[in-house]
């Protein structure tokens, strides 16, 4: 039996007469860059997550990039993130001339608090922690400790839109939270989108002029800015979808909790869902040392799987230049050689997460598989 790792079309055809209507409205409309369908879901989103202000861009890369841009981080500041992730919240860092300095994780794949802390100094404008996987990380020892050094908390929320930790949304424990909305997320639309979040008024009003080339008025710009507007379509096709993403992120934790069930934790090493509501499992990603022979068996039987990330990004060829050598992260270089993404999206019948698991199990009794460390 063949398992996809995502069918977006699962998640779409109960929606799509709401959607096409959506869409049509905004054809209908004229309005395709910003305008009144942008707006409404900046409000509306910005609703669901308790936070003040919404502003939509282009894509997460962009949110990050803006967020950046906005606080003022500049030649000789310091920007910590983790070592373990994808390349966007890395590589937006020297755009604004500033030096990145790569933190460990821990064993839930977010960054290691300690680390950080040893890491800060005086040069240390922002610390950006992402919530890798769906799992939201130590945010409210981060809150307070950069805080406490005057240093801005930036939350990368993409793999996590809809967790929260005692009722309070990824994305508002610190300065801002950068969400991407490409298809793959947990709120996706039909290309690229994504957004920041903020309770800063000044801030929300600075990455509103960066995101439209500094325009303060038709034909007055009083910043360098950027073209990165989200556009009406994907802003309606994202209202829609925030309808169902409660249920959906339901749908993934169901999903998550039938392997935690029926995977061997004593072969495997399986995710914590933590906190109540603090994992809403963008992906369910496991660890064994036999990583790739495990990954090689499922596709031999139709089982699709994926790995996020195989190379840790100080040791990313971009990244040279700064010097990191193997051994110098060493839990993240370790994750990257064990992780495993299983498929967990919505949409999953009972049949296909049974055929999965029982293809795991099934490698588990034919190889001897250590645990993972």
């Amino acid at each position: 039996m063949a398992v996809s790792f995502l069918d977006l079309s699962r998640q779409h055809e109960p929606l799509k007469k709401e959607l096409l209507h959506a869409i049509e409205q905004v054809i209908d409309s004229s309005e395709y860059i910003l305008g009144s369908a942008v707006a409404r879901f900046e409000q509306n989103f910005a609703q669901r997550l308790k936070a003040s202000h919404c502003v939509g861009v282009n894509s997460g890369t962009d949110a990050l990039l803006l967020t950046l841009h906005a606080l003022g981080i500049q030649p000789g500041d310091q920007v910590i993130c983790p070592a373990f992730g994808y390349v966007a919240m890395a590589d937006v860092i020297p755009r604004m001339g500033a030096h990145i300095v790569f933190a460990d994780i821990n064993e839930h794949f977010t960054i290691d608090v300690e680390h950080v802390r040893q890491l800060m100094n005086e040069n240390t404008r922002a610390v950006i922690a992402a919530h890798t996987f769906g799992r939201m990380a130590d945010v409210e020892t981060l809150a307070q400790m950069t805080a406490e050094q005057g240093v801005h908390l930036i939350e990368d929320c993409s793999h996590a839109c809809g967790a929260e930790i005692n009722g309070r949304p990824a994305g508002t424990w610190g300065t801002a939270g950068a969400f991407s909305f490409s298809p793959e997320r947990n709120l996706g639309c039909i290309g690229d989108g994504g957004a920041i979040v903020t309770n800063n008024p000044e801030l929300a009003q600075r990455l509103r002029l960066y995101r439209d080339h500094g325009a303060e008025a038709e034909n007055r710009y009083v910043e360098i800015g950027y073209n990165s507007r989200l556009d009406a379509i994907q802003a309606a096709i994202l209202d829609v979808k925030l309808g169902t993403l409660d249920e959906d992120n339901a749908d993934r934790e169901a999903n998550a909790a039938f392997y935690q069930n029926h995977l061997s934790s004593e072969v495997f090493a399986l995710p914590d869902p933590g906190p109540e509501g603090s994992h809403v499992f963008n992906y369910y990603t496991i660890r064994s040392t036999m990583r790739d022979q495990l990954r090689s068996f499922l596709k031999d039987r139709m089982v699709d799987t994926r790995i996020y990330y195989p190379v840790p990004l100080h040791l990313q060829p971009c990244f040279e230049y700064l010097g990191y050598t193997e051994g110098h992260i060493p839990v993240a270089e370790q994750m990257a050689k064990e992780v495993l993404s299983l498929p967990v999206s919505p949409g999953l019948t009972r049949q296909e997460l049974e055929e999965v698991a029982h293809t795991i199990d099934l490698f588990a009794q034919t190889y001897t598989t250590p645990t993972a460390g």
